[in-house]
């Protein structure tokens, strides 16, 4: 690493952290600063030092500063509330400079129900510790979109089934405004969750996501369908009709990604414990399970000692091999095409060609590696055939005497894809362990020491880490 490039904003970072006794008159204002670097023996960071981080760390060396004032939920009277956040990242590559927006939201809450306006990201669930924070199609690996969404804070029940059934609900509209193969794509997201309570100790929960890139232009298709009536046919999964192209005539009109997530959860006196099914769809075959046993599964065990030597362990397996099978889509003698149900080619899409992607990442499990950008910036979606894998993670977290500290470990095996398998299967070994030591009177900011590694044939053999330092606190 070269530090002499990058000194400039390590003292603006320094500098930062002290000006907060500047501001002693501001009221529920809250504020962190952190300054992160990061070192690897390759050209790349091990995996896991980059990957789930929201898209906030980028895959080379680097230094960067975040700054972040954000509020609590002030309440104006009994049932509504505000809070809102504004944080920013100063990065330092090499010689290159740049500042992106981390957060930047407003949200209002009105006894159960919530809007939030801008870019926001989402609860990390699990103790930071799966791999794709519980769903296989929306985890925390990419930046987070500017656009708005409403939902319910708390389950609501159902008039007739008040002792053992309940919901909540969200509902969003965003922009896709990377730079990407179909200039400004829109995404809706949806979502409706069940909740069923068994007993005092066991419930289970079953969520329906809804994710649907549309409109926009592309260079090959031209302006894609974006009005009202096409609006409407993306939120209830209609096909496109005659105005779509390809495929999209028959299935669902855009970019189509859904996700089933059954959930049982148990509450015990001394443990906790959920067990979690994640299974993806993008078209009819995979939400009539034609493509099982493709899933996230997961298992959690909360022991409730906040200070155990390990307090929380999560393991999972990510498997997505079948893809509906084999069976590909064709174009019949006249030219009428026809979807079959296999090589479902997760992530991807032909119209929408950057797939499920933003700024270069995976929005989903961090296991789909995406194509690197080429000439004009723009990442063409996930590599054909690394979409087809087994990958088993298992992490945990505790405290080693007064500090806290985090682990993760996964062991990733990819297929190719159908009809041109890898012959020998590249195999992927990656893993981190972090340790927090906590502020002190003396030393009021908290120090993040982390290192990581990458072995296996799937990417060169490599090893890094990380140094962070986070002061946070509030304007009084």
């Amino acid at each position: 690493m070269q530090f002499s490039r990058t000194s400039t904003l390590f003292i603006i970072g320094i500098y930062l952290i002290g000006i907060q006794h500047s501001f002693s008159q501001l009221s529920n204002l809250n504020y962190l600063i952190e300054m992160n670097t990061s070192f690897s023996t390759n050209e790349t960071l091990p995996f896991w030092i980059y990957s789930n981080k929201f898209g906030n760390v980028p895959k080379t060396e680097h230094l960067l500063v975040t700054t972040s004032l954000f509020s609590s939920s002030k309440k104006t009277n009994s049932n509504v509330a505000f809070s809102y956040k504004a944080s920013f990242t100063g990065y330092a590559i090499n010689s290159k400079k740049s500042i992106l927006v981390n957060e930047l939201y407003g949200s209002l809450h009105f006894k159960n129900f919530n809007v939030d306006l801008g870019v926001k990201h989402a609860d990390i669930l699990w103790e930071g510790l799966s791999s794709s924070n519980g769903n296989i199609a929306f985890s925390t690996n990419a930046r987070s979109f500017p656009g708005y969404n409403f939902s319910t804070l708390n389950y609501i029940k159902f008039p007739f089934f008040r002792k053992w059934l309940s919901f909540k609900a969200t509902y969003g509209d965003y922009l896709l405004n990377d730079n990407r193969f179909v200039d400004n794509t829109l995404l809706h997201s949806k979502s409706l969750h069940f909740k069923s309570k068994i007993n005092s100790k066991l419930d289970f929960t079953l969520d329906l996501n809804h994710y649907v890139q549309w409109g926009g232009t592309s260079p090959n298709y031209g302006k894609q369908p974006s009005g009202i009536n096409d609006y409407l046919k993306v939120i209830t999964g209609s096909s496109g009709g005659k105005n779509a192209n390809g495929g999209d005539q028959i299935n669902t009109l855009g970019n189509t990604i859904g996700v089933y997530l059954l959930q049982l959860n148990s509450k015990g006196t001394k443990t906790n414990w959920s067990i979690y099914y994640s299974h993806p769809f993008e078209d009819r075959s995979g939400r009539e399970f034609m493509n099982y046993p493709d899933a996230l599964y997961g298992f959690f065990i909360d022991f409730k000692k906040p200070r155990g030597i390990i307090s929380h362990i999560l393991t999972e397996i990510t498997y997505t091999k079948h893809n509906s099978g084999p069976s590909p889509h064709y174009y019949d003698e006249d030219g009428g095409y026809h979807a079959a149900s296999g090589r479902d080619d997760y992530f991807n899409n032909f119209v929408y060609n950057s797939g499920w992607t933003y700024f270069g990442n995976t929005i989903g499990s961090p296991y789909f590696t995406t194509v690197p950008v080429n000439e004009d910036g723009i990442t063409k979606g996930v590599i054909l055939g690394d979409n087809r894998f087994i990958a088993i993670n298992i992490g945990w977290k505790g405290m080693l005497q007064n500090m806290k500290y985090k682990t993760i470990f996964s062991n990733t095996t990819y297929t190719g894809w159908f009809d041109n398998e890898y012959i020998k299967k590249p195999k992927q070994f990656s893993g981190i362990f972090e340790v927090i030591i906590p502020k002190k009177e003396k030393f009021p900011i908290e120090i993040t020491l982390g290192i990581a590694f990458d072995t296996g044939t799937y990417k060169p053999v490599n090893f890094g880490g990380f140094f962070k330092l986070t002061k946070n606190g509030t304007f009084n």
